[in-house]
């Protein structure tokens, strides 16, 4: 049997780096002792992510679709548990366990190991894990564990930061002998870097869809140094996002540029219903199809709840 470990689809650095560290604390810890483990990805890798894995020389966990996956195969999923950002092969039947740190928002036939905690980052409760049970991450895991924290948490400024995010981040740059603002500052470049993307790409960056009552609402958000570059295609944008609401069959769909050095983000929406939304959600008020949202840095925390509480 093989055991395969996978991120959401718009893969971030988290949910790539995740299904690798989880994979070498599933076989330190011998959990499936007959099983395979591989860690893949659904969706080609961002950049941030590309340049993480390429800067401590690991090899990128290749593409689902890389394999040929077997009725009797099962699946562990990281960093996500919503059915809507799972690939659509994988049935629930064959789902392991769940690690995340996002609500959950999942129902099954059969029991599940689950394992969901409110803190910023998946691989701050990889790391915990290793540490619960006396096990060593190698070099690699320790780097990539360390990576996603300071991206998910941006640099541990994030609103979802924790206590623990930032004890564990410190813990493992003491262990690798890496400066946390020299590595925050390499992320925060690769992020921004859109080097060779399209409209679209970039409209899909890191993308992720919510079922909020009877709608089914598209967030995608792009962190960035340079906001203004951004929005100063605004129009493209609006565009894009009536092709996304088609293609993807959502009732709502928005594209939320942070700005990860003012700690700032921006929201653009296409209608006037999203306008009511976004300033009902934000206390704000929008104007050509652009609202100012203020310092708020979070997906998860700070934005989806948010528009998720103003649907009508």
């Amino acid at each position: 049997m093989k055991i395969y470990i996978k991120g959401h689809i718009s893969p971030d650095l988290d949910s790539v780096a995740s299904a690798y560290t989880y994979a070498e604390y599933l076989k330190k810890l011998n959990r499936y002792p007959n099983a395979e483990i591989i860690p893949i990805r659904v969706g080609e890798a961002n950049n941030e992510t590309v340049f993480i894995f390429k800067k401590f020389n690991i090899d990128l966990p290749k593409h689902i679709e890389d394999y040929k996956v077997e009725p009797t195969d099962k699946f562990i999923l990281v960093d996500h548990n919503e059915e809507s950002q799972r690939h659509e092969t994988i049935k629930p039947e064959q789902i392991l366990e769940i690690v995340d740190h996002h609500k959950l928002n999942a129902i099954f036939t059969a029991p599940v190991r689950i394992d969901i905690k409110p803190v910023g980052c998946t691989n701050t409760i990889v790391e915990e894990l290793f540490y619960i049970y006396r096990l060593t991450p190698s070099i690699e895991t320790k780097a990539l564990m360390l990576s996603a924290i300071l991206s998910d948490t941006v640099g541990l400024k994030s609103s979802t930061t924790t206590g623990y995010d930032s004890e564990v981040a410190h813990r493992l740059a003491r262990d690798l002998n890496i400066s946390i603002d020299e590595l925050t500052f390499e992320i925060f470049k690769a992020k921004s870097d859109m080097t060779g993307l399209s409209i679209e790409d970039i409209s899909r960056k890191d993308y992720k869809i919510f079922e909020f009552g009877k709608n089914k609402v598209f967030i995608n958000q792009v962190e960035t140094v340079e906001p203004e570059v951004l929005l100063a295609r605004k129009e493209e944008f609006v565009k894009e996002i009536e092709n996304i609401k088609n293609k993807e069959q959502v009732e709502q769909a928005y594209i939320v540029i942070t700005d990860i050095l003012k700690i700032n983000s921006h929201i653009i929406y296409s209608t006037d219903a999203e306008k009511v939304i976004i300033e009902d959600a934000f206390m704000t008020e929008g104007s050509g199809n652009i609202a100012d949202i203020g310092p708020k840095m979070s997906r998860k925390k700070d934005i989806a709840p948010a528009i998720e509480e103003a649907q009508q």
